[in-house]
């Protein structure tokens, strides 16, 4: 190898610039963009000049650590998924709890893909509001803060000029903050419908075909798609969750989940499933908000709708979001049946952003 092109390639290396990632959570979907960000280290370098280093993990069965000398993540998955403590990890120091982490792990981004709790948010809450008032960016796939605790979080994130990153919390993967945040200046989000469970829906379609509401929900399971508590799918809780997430960021609202209107799919039976099919229906558990003179409207419940419209077209775990704006009118997003990977994605494209914040290749909005 020529002299000129070592001295290129460390040049190039010196001009990486290295985000240190800690982890509060490391279930199915961090584990994914555990893998994902291996698979893609040499393209964020090459394309990006992104390199990344873990520092920190916290779980609440597998023990927390961190690490100066950074933490292998295909290994630290591997111990979570064999079910072994994290303490086992070489060059790793122990500690109790998921705030000593944050406090201990010298990060720039925080991930924090704790179980949804749908009473208060917590411990998800805390975790953001702790690494924000500690200086650093968050990502998160929780719908809790912003279910619960939004404007103040996003307050909190721009007094200290830090990002505070959601994509994975609606939809997986699709644009749908992003969209309306760099493709939308100037338009407003007056209302929305969608299909935004993929458990139920994967559960109605399944249904539809003659399978029962058990056999159905089993493969949820084996997906990896069911919330960790499935009633908080079933009963309509993880769609409330996410109606009040869209309200509170694209609408300006200071809703709560107790500001829903909530009925979930557990009475839906195969029979009724069968009776909309002959009229062309299919039956999709919908949330909806709309903004009016009265104030906002939150809702989510079965309801009956057109076979061939965006919302009857979604089957097995695709979701279908309608924006209704101001100055563009209807926007429908679609995602066709997603998994994990593209939740990990999401986590990925919010790193990205923050990676570009930093690197001062994209200016930091409010």
């Amino acid at each position: 190898m020529h002299l000129s092109s070592v001295s290129c390639q460390l040049e190039r290396h010196l001009l990486l610039m290295e985000l240190k990632l800690a982890f509060v959570g490391f279930g199915n979907v961090a584990r994914a963009f555990a893998r994902v960000l291996h698979d893609c280290r040499s393209q964020l370098a090459d394309e990006y000049d992104l390199s990344w280093k873990a520092t920190a993990i916290a779980t609440a069965s597998h023990g927390c650590v961190t690490s100066t000398k950074g933490i292998d993540l295909l290994k630290a998955a591997e111990c979570v998924e064999h079910r072994s403590n994290l303490a086992e990890l070489p060059e790793t120091v122990s500690l109790t709890n998921s705030l000593a982490v944050i406090e201990a792990c010298h990060a720039d981004i925080l991930f924090e893909t704790t179980p949804l709790n749908i009473i208060d948010g917590e411990p998800s809450v805390t975790h953001v509001r702790s690494a924000l008032a500690r200086g650093i960016n968050v990502v998160t796939a929780n719908k809790g803060p912003l279910a619960f605790a939004y404007c103040e979080l996003k307050s909190l994130a721009a007094k200290r000029g830090l990002s505070f990153r959601f994509e994975g919390t609606v939809m997986d993967g699709a644009p749908v903050f992003n969209l309306v945040e760099e493709c939308l200046p100037g338009a407003r989000v007056i209302g929305f419908s969608g299909v935004l469970n993929s458990t139920t829906n994967l559960i109605l379609t399944e249904m539809e075909r003659g399978r029962s509401f058990e056999e159905s929900l089993a493969d949820a399971r084996r997906l990896g798609i069911v919330e960790a508590n499935a009633d908080y799918d079933i009963d309509g809780w993880d769609a409330a969750m996410k109606a009040v997430a869209l309200a509170n960021v694209l609408m300006d609202a200071n809703a709560s989940p107790a500001d829903v209107i909530r009925k979930g799919i557990r009475q839906i039976t195969n029979e009724e499933l069968e009776s909309a099919a002959r009229s062309g229906m299919a039956v999709r558990l919908i949330a909806r908000g709309k903004a009016s003179d009265t104030g906002l409207r939150l809702n989510v419940s079965p309801e009956a709708v057109a076979v061939n419209s965006a919302l009857g077209s979604a089957r097995g775990t695709s979701s279908v979001l309608v924006l209704e704006t101001d100055l563009m009118g209807q926007i429908a997003i679609v995602e066709s049946n997603p998994g994990i990977k593209q939740t990990a994605y999401a986590l990925l494209s919010d790193m990205m952003k923050i990676g570009a914040i930093l690197t001062g290749s994209l200016e930091l909005h409010s």
